[in-house]
């Protein structure tokens, strides 16, 4: 029945063709070894060369053991098979990124290095119906629109996912049935990640009000797939009569055409008008894209949106990207005790080093006072990039700058000219914004560092 169906959406989103050879993304766990052994049992018929890969994250005391499985299960079966170790706890710390983001990451980088050294044209990952039940659920809850809840591509480029009509008991079923094994990771069961809570405490909720919740998620997410299809329809169909303008960074439309088509289409054109101009939509939200078309229908005004200017005049409309300072050659200045003049920001940040009874109370939000024994020294002045966490004075735990400033309300615009203050380990100050909780003032503070930033004159 597995085989049966693992075939069927093969040939349905024709995700290989005769000739091919296949990358099979093997982590031993039972769903890529059910893809792994399907494949296998497919591959005289559909006339295709596989190849299993294998990626050690090293976040386990039994990594290794699940490697050494694979490597042994993939030779028994005649299989050229890569295997290789990446420390992604130690990335993860380096990047200053979460561990589920970097190990994703740091997936995909070997299973595309393993593909373009193995001459392969095809990634085969062993996602499910119940990981797309689980992915869809997951952005829903995060806020999103039609690209979210189209939740997997089954074919995306060259990566494909054979089985993700199957559910996941089926696949096990299928192993069990064949006395074949494979090996359970205990991070699985961690309700501390937002998946592993969908999976088991979310999803068995909305299986007792319909048994078939799964399969009914996943039909969604096919028809938030034919509804994206049906924007790029309208789309091509709309644009060539709307445009004016369309050069790298700039796109300019006709507002009387955009104004006249129904309300729903207006959305999708800007949207897709902000995406040629910029592109890509990071970021931009359906109230961005909202704000764009109350003020068309208005007929004239401006809007920074993030990463992109929005005009309105009488007869046009007009998206114009604009560098993020995360698009800039990162700048760095040492920022030392005294006066120092920052030209990037266009900023003079004063810093002192007094005993605490000499000091007075920080006034506003571009004076601020640090306990100096928290310090890691020297300091220095820099720009935001990808990837920052910071602990803002508050909370007890890291978040990533990005999230912070967004739930700070604090403008895209201003965003990127930020000035931030780090030692050297970490952010201590998002000059006029927050404090770091770890070098915040305690009672036993004795030494205090003074921090005042201020605009440079014209």
């Amino acid at each position: 029945m597995l085989l049966a169906d693992v075939r069927r959406t093969i040939l349905r989103f024709q995700m290989m063709a005769r000739g091919d050879r296949v990358v099979v993304a093997v982590s031993g766990g039972s769903d890529s070894m059910a893809l792994l052994y399907a494949l296998v049992g497919l591959r005289d018929e559909l006339g295709i060369d596989l190849v299993v890969a294998h990626l050690d994250h090293g976040l386990r005391p039994t990594s290794g053991d699940d490697a050494r499985f694979v490597c042994h299960t993939a030779t028994g079966l005649n299989l050229e098979v890569v295997c290789e170790r990446r420390n992604v706890a130690e990335l993860a710390a380096e990047r200053r990124r979460g561990i589920e983001e970097t190990a994703r990451d740091a997936r995909r980088a070997f299973l595309n290095c393993v593909a373009d050294e193995q001459g392969a044209t095809r990634i085969a990952l062993g996602h499910t119906a119940d990981d797309q039940a689980e992915t869809v659920l997951f952005r829903l809850a995060r806020g999103t629109g039609w690209n979210g809840l189209s939740g997997m591509s089954p074919v995306d480029g060259r990566w494909v996912r054979p089985l993700l009509a199957i559910r996941r008991d089926d696949a096990r079923r299928f192993l069990v049935e064949r006395g074949l094994s494979w090996c359970e990771d205990a991070t699985n069961a961690d309700v501390a990640f937002a998946r592993n809570r969908i999976r088991a405490r979310v999803l068995p909720e909305l299986a007792a009000v319909n048994p078939e919740v799964v399969r009914a998620v996943a039909r969604h997410a096919d028809l938030a797939r034919e509804a994206r299809g049906l924007e790029r329809y309208v789309t091509a169909l709309v644009w060539p009569g709307v445009c004016r303008q369309e050069t790298p960074g700039v796109v300019e439309l006709s507002r009387a055409d955009v104004t006249a088509l129904p309300r729903s289409v207006q959305a999708v054109v800007l949207r897709e008008a902000a995406r040629r101009a910029r592109g890509d939509l990071r970021e931009i939200s359906r109230a961005h894209i909202a704000a764009a078309r109350h003020l068309a229908a208005r007929g004239a005004g401006e809007l920074d949106l993030p990463r992109l200017s929005f005009a309105v005049s009488a007869s046009a409309i007009r998206f114009a990207a604009r560098r993020s300072a995360l698009d800039r050659p990162a700048w760095t200045a040492a920022l030392p005790l005294g006066r120092t003049k920052l030209e990037e920001p266009g900023l003079v940040v004063d810093v002192a080093v007094k005993p605490r009874d000499e000091v007075d109370a920080a006034a506003g939000p571009w004076s601020e006072m640090a306990d100096a024994d928290c310090v890691r020294f020297p300091l220095t002045a820099r720009g935001r990039r990808a990837g920052d966490t910071f602990r803002p004075l508050g909370m007890d735990t890291d978040v990533r700058l990005k999230s912070f400033l967004i739930n700070a309300r604090v403008p895209c615009e201003r965003r990127d000219r930020l000035l931030l203050v780090c030692d050297r380990e970490k952010i201590v100050w998002v000059a006029g914004v927050r404090l770091s909780q770890e070098v915040r003032l305690r009672d036993s503070t004795r030494r205090v560092l003074v921090l005042r930033a201020e605009e440079v004159a014209p």
